[in-house]
């Protein structure tokens, strides 16, 4: 077992790896672990979710993964950083699966080494012989899944919309807009009833709001509520990444909170009624929003008068929308897209214009008309007209590139 001395030496190195220093997360979370390990001190999933990620004292790991996620992406950094610049450390940091306790374990004779070399001698001859072998094999194996794959394959990796989400490393995390909802238990009715209250939209307002009526019993609702908006605009995208290997990850939106916006990729995905968590990225923009009556405020870069844009109610009849697709930077120069609209007709649609190749290529072929590039992030308004949830007519009201300063 290695000396706590040495141990600090070891985690301090790993924090000043490439493979750490832009995840200050994830150099956070270690050393709390470390820490927690040389105390003795045990601890659990919802004691990291305050003590770490800043959860309050209603976290509830059922609903959140937070701590899980992190724990798996943070294994799979220590394995990168022990394959470059630790593959000759003396002690390794391991978290076993299952546990948040940290092992300091000794790296076996020669790993560090072979993992470079691959040895000396026979053995390095073996080595490159059976590497060799298993580089034909794989190289064959490819060509030929390649092959089978690529009439599947929607897009290409260097796409100028969606390449940041494709080629970068950070995880892609997909948020679907939903309506919060609480339970109060009824005497009339002898059973809970859910209740969605406009102003109370996270579990944060929830607490707010039982701090002025304390006694009511008020709870979470255990499901979520996912509108049509959210819903329908999956597919295409979902589609658009299972084509090229990347697996999103899915989140309501009203669990999400700034503390996780610099660990992802992110996409949001739902009505513009559920894009409250994300009003302080909203705000990167120069859109915003008014729900009674509906309405979308443009304010040009260049200071000139706001623009003004509404839509009715819905109705079952003839019926048009309003769509935000922005794609916003994100606190670490990773990406937020945020694709909203104020009824069911328009977000669905807009995902499925935004991942299917001949419409993507019109709205790139639109940028290059106006800016001379595709901008790596814009701002677009949409207005959608249909028939219920049946679209018909797509009209591109404003387009424009956010300069980042």
């Amino acid at each position: 077992m290695a000396h706590a001395a040495q141990l600090q030496k070891y985690l301090e190195k790993i924090l000043e790896s490439k493979e750490f220093e832009s995840s200050k997360i994830y150099g956070t979370y270690l050393t709390y672990l470390v820490n927690a390990t040389n105390q003795g001190k045990q601890v659990k999933e919802t004691t990291i979710a305050i003590e770490v990620f800043g959860k309050d004292y209603n976290f509830n790991p059922a609903e959140d993964t937070i701590v899980r996620t992190h724990t798996y992406h943070l294994r799979k950094k220590l394995e990168n950083y022990y394959q470059t610049d630790g593959a000759d450390d003396k002690y390794r940091i391991r978290i076993p699966k299952g546990h948040y306790e940290v092992k300091f374990v000794p790296t076996p004779a020669g790993v560090g080494i072979l993992g470079r070399y691959f040895g000396k001698g026979l053995l390095y001859i073996g080595a490159v012989c059976l590497l060799g072998a298993l580089t034909v094999v794989l190289a064959i194996r490819n060509f030929n899944l390649e092959k089978s794959l690529r009439q599947y394959q929607i897009i290409e990796k260097d796409d100028p919309i969606w390449h940041n989400y494709l080629q970068s490393k950070l995880p892609i995390l997909i948020a679907i807009g939903d309506h919060f909802f609480f339970d109060q238990y009824s005497a009339n009715y002898e059973q809970l009833l859910s209740i969605r209250h406009g102003k109370v939209n996270s579990l944060a307002d929830l607490e707010q709001l039982k701090a002025r009526f304390p006694g009511n019993g008020l709870q979470p609702t255990p499901e979520p509520y996912f509108p049509h908006h959210s819903i329908w605009s999956l597919p295409p995208i979902l589609k658009l990444f299972f084509s090229v290997g990347q697996t999103p990850i899915l989140r309501k939106s009203s669990i999400i909170s700034p503390q996780i916006l610099d660990e992802y990729n992110m996409i949001f995905v739902g009505s513009i009624k559920t894009l409250y968590n994300l009003e302080h990225t909203l705000a990167k923009s120069h859109f915003w929003f008014e729900l009674v009556p509906h309405k979308v405020i443009y304010t040009p870069s260049d200071s000139s008068a706001p623009q003004y844009f509404s839509t009715p109610l819905h109705s079952s009849g003839p019926n048009d929308d309003l769509v935000l697709a922005l794609k916003l930077p994100g606190p670490v120069g990773n990406s937020i897209l945020i694709i909203a609209s104020f009824h069911s007709l328009g977000a669905p649609e807009i995902a499925s214009y935004l991942a299917q190749k001949d419409t993507r290529q019109k709205l790139e072929n639109l940028f290059e008309e106006k800016f001379g590039e595709v901008p790596e992030h814009f701002e677009i308004l949409f207005r959608v007209t249909g028939i219920d949830k049946t679209a018909y007519n797509t009209e591109i009201l404003v387009l424009d590139k956010l300069v980042v300063e």
